[in-house]
């Protein structure tokens, strides 16, 4: 089954370093846009975007977190 929603980049380790969340990528204002309702485009930009500001390393452990969320909430797609 395929989710219908793009979830939040969030992996529950939030930090900030002044600039963005070194653990997802996003800024504050794109944490605030993102709960605020930003519309399926504009969240595959601030993913994307996310993407390009964490180091190789970091951004391999966000997408590992990420992957698993995403399989945690299909799962519970599947049993509801």
């Amino acid at each position: 089954m395929k989710l219908n929603k793009i979830i939040s980049p969030c992996i529950s380790e939030c930090d900030n370093n002044g600039e963005f969340c070194p653990a997802c990528g996003r800024t504050m204002e794109e944490k605030f846009e993102w709960k605020r309702g930003a519309d399926e485009t504009r969240k595959k930009q601030i993913l994307e975007d996310c993407g390009s500001r964490l180091t190789q390393q970091d951004y391999e452990y966000w997408e590992e977190m990420y992957d698993l969320k995403v399989a945690e909430k299909m799962r519970e797609n599947n049993d509801a």
